[in-house]
């Protein structure tokens, strides 16, 4: 008889029965670690193992001992193939796929640890140590701190004892299979030695300093209520013997409680929380103005007020807030209070009305910066010259420099600020201006034409600073300079009894020199942990001389920097770059700097050298000087006895032009015998392998 499928499926449909699956699914595996040395199956539970082809893969690996071994197909067995990796297993069934969510560990020879109890203890603490391959352990230690006996239960487990001195961190179990550390680590009861700062406010980085403190959950710190319940913010462990945290908003003085995994611990010390100011009401005010002032720490002892240094009148006070009266002699600035835990000063002041005692100079050109003195200046509004608005800047509370504005006319000066309004009983007056200078660059004994206004009895001239070697004022808008010989590049000044004005621009001076960098490393190629002399020479072959000279040298990030030597000036930065200042070079002379460094990690390393100096350089494209550098691993030969009187030999790959040579006595230097076998590179490494008949044979790298 024939039935219609699609016309089956359809009638199961409208039916409301379900469709049937054929589907497979991984629900996990034991144990969750192997290796292909082990003879031992892995059992991978799920359902849908049968029905069809069985392929079982470890990280894609497939097993071939695999089989299903229940009659319900909900469990497999199969060996870890060789060549796994750790990762997921899949199972395939027919063309059906699953795979676990759980990851299989695949783990080597040697021993594995795959937990530990108790996970935290003390000296003597007995642990039980969990894993595989356990059978032929020979050490044991407990962050690098050895024990003095185990006992070996069975290859999966061992009983263990912590060792005198413990502290907390990773344990370590070695046999002649290999080695292995724990990912988590044993915790020891911490012990506190200090902490610094010892005091601050909230928001301030404090570091506890002790041991075993790795695992830190929790800093407490003394709260208002009177306990050590305010936990601390940003908590990070630097180390086992440092944890860094941030003081809370509420904290005050009291001990800190350091809480970890093996217990808690108290500082022998209190932490000291000074007071603090978070802000004042009204601003400004004058003397006897009342001012709530609030913050926090503020009642503890008997708190003293000051108004920029002021001492003043206190009352009301408490945890929070108190009232101070303005003092008499008090000046713009900011509010401090001092009690027995430290002192505070606010970060915003208080106003009172500014006056203007002083201005210097009383006349300059515009554009110029005029200095004013006086009181309460901070926060100033507005600068006017006798109703002329100026751009301004205030220096401190009893400082402002003043731009002086265009088309000023004589007349007292003008000041606001939060704290009122004051105007000047002095008169300013208007001052010289440069506007400009023709030739605007040459060498010494140049004759330079100065241009601008007001220059009629002008006492000085100046280049950067040198004065000029002659000068001769033409008239209010001109005068005749020049150059001197110790010139250098810069502004010219102009002085007059109005005061002084500088030029808009620098004088240029027309010195050349072609200064030029080279570097040579010795030795080349170099072995990691060797020294490497970098020499590099900095030459001038002029025609002027070059000054202000330095010389910056990135040398290898992966080198360390053992000594330097400068044939003339002062190496100013040690780091990376090094940066030395070679001073000035005549013509035709030269400075050699050498720089002893030690590479750390093979591969090519680039060292790069630049110099400059204060002169125009006639070729800039010698001023850089960039060199390679081969560092080569050290010709460390690794030898490992095989079984059938074999040797496997191995050493770094980059050294593939050395030669393996054997010897049968160690004194006979004539008796070496190069060693004809194949080389395979593996890795990292160049590997032979070794027949020798004979009782032994020494070998040696040689090049």
């Amino acid at each position: 008889m024939k039935f219609n499928l699609r016309a089956l499926v359809g009638v199961l449909i409208v039916a409301g029965l379900p469709l049937p699956a054929w589907s497979v699914s991984v629900s996990g595996f034991s144990p969750t670690y192997g290796s292909p040395t082990d003879p031992y199956y892995i059992s991978i539970y799920g359902s849908g193992f049968l029905g069809g082809a069985l392929e079982v893969r470890f990280n894609g690996t497939r097993a071939t001992s695999a089989a299903v071994t229940d009659a319900s197909g909900t469990i497999i067995q199969a060996r870890v193939p060789t060549g796994a990796t750790s990762g997921p297993i899949s199972v395939k069934v027919g063309s059906a796929i699953a795979q676990s969510a759980d990851i299989f560990t695949v783990i080597g020879a040697g021993p594995f640890i795959h937990s530990f109890t108790p996970g935290s203890g003390g000296d003597g603490t007995q642990v039980t140590l969990r894993g595989a391959h356990f059978t032929g352990v020979t050490n044991v230690n407990f962050n690098g701190k050895a024990v003095s006996s185990f006992f070996v239960t069975s290859d999966t487990q061992f009983e263990v004892n912590a060792p005198q001195g413990v502290s907390s961190g990773p344990i370590q179990v070695r046999s002649p299979s290999g080695t292995w550390t724990t990912s988590s680590n044993f915790f020891v009861p911490p012990v506190l030695s200090g902490f610094s700062p010892q005091l601050g406010r909230a928001g301030t980085n404090v570091f506890i300093i002790g041991t075993n403190l790795l695992g830190t959950t929790a800093v407490n710190f003394q709260s208002a209520a009177g306990s050590l319940s305010l936990p601390g913010e940003n908590l990070t462990v630097l180390s086992n013997s440092a944890v860094r945290v941030t003081v809370p908003l509420g904290a005050v003085t009291g001990r800190l409680r350091l809480v970890a995994p093996a217990g808690s611990a108290d500082t022998s010390t209190n932490f000291v929380v000074p007071p603090l100011i978070t802000g004042f009401t009204p601003g400004f005010g004058a003397v006897n103005t009342p001012v709530l002032i609030i913050g926090a720490n503020l009642n503890d002892g008997n708190p003293t007020i000051r108004f920029n240094g002021v001492v003043a009148a206190v009352s009301g006070v408490s945890f929070s807030q108190l009232t101070a009266l303005v003092p008499a002699g008090a000046s713009s600035g900011p509010i401090s209070i001092q009690n027995t835990n430290g002192t505070y000063t606010s970060s915003t002041w208080f106003y009172l009305p500014p006056v203007i005692t002083s201005i210097s100079p009383s006349n300059s050109p515009p554009g110029s910066r005029v200095t004013l003195k006086g009181e309460n200046f901070l926060d100033a509004n507005l600068v006017s010259f006798n109703g002329v608005t100026a751009v301004f800047d205030v220096t401190n509370n009893s400082t402002i420099g003043v731009t002086v504005p265009n088309e000023i006319t004589t007349g007292p000066i003008t000041l606001s600020a939060p704290g009122g309004v004051t105007i000047s009983t002095a008169l300013y007056y208007a001052a010289p201006s440069i506007s400009g200078f023709s030739p605007t660059h040459g060498l010494p004994g140049t004759v330079v034409v100065i241009s601008g206004v007001n220059f009629l009895g002008a006492s000085a001239v100046a280049f950067n600073g040198r004065p000029a070697t002659t000068f001769s004022v033409l008239n209010n808008n001109a005068i005749q300079a020049t150059v001197p010989a110790d010139a250098t590049e810069g502004p010219i000044t102009v002085t007059a009894p109005a005061g002084t004005a500088a030029s808009p621009g620098a004088f240029l001076l027309d010195y050349t020199a072609d200064l030029s960098v080279t570097v040579t490393n010795t030795p080349d190629p170099v072995f990691v942990s060797s020294n490497l002399l970098i020499s590099v020479v900095v030459r001038n072959p002029g025609p002027h001389t070059a000054n202000g000279i330095y010389l910056t040298n990135f040398y290898p990030a992966s080198t360390t920097l053992t000594s330097t030597f400068l044939s003339q000036g002062t190496l100013v930065d040690g780091g990376n770059p090094a940066i030395a200042n070679l001073g000035s070079l005549e013509p035709g002379t030269l400075a050699l700097v050498n720089l002893t460094v030690v590479p750390q990690t093979k591969g090519m390393a680039q060292n790069v050298a630049v110099v400059t100096g204060n002169v125009l350089d006639t070729q800039p494209a010698n001023n850089i000087s960039t060199t390679s550098i081969e560092v080569l691993p050290l010709p460390i030969l690794s030898i490992r006895s095989l079984v059938g009187n074999r040797a496997r030999l191995s050493w770094p790959k980059e050294l593939s032009d050395f030669e393996l040579n054997y010897n049968h006595v160690v004194n006979d230097s004539d008796g070496w015998t190069q060693l004809k076998a194949s080389q395979i590179i593996s890795g990292e490494e160049i590997m032979v392998t070794d027949t020798n008949p004979g009782p032994y044979r020494i070998y040696r790298l040689e090049k």
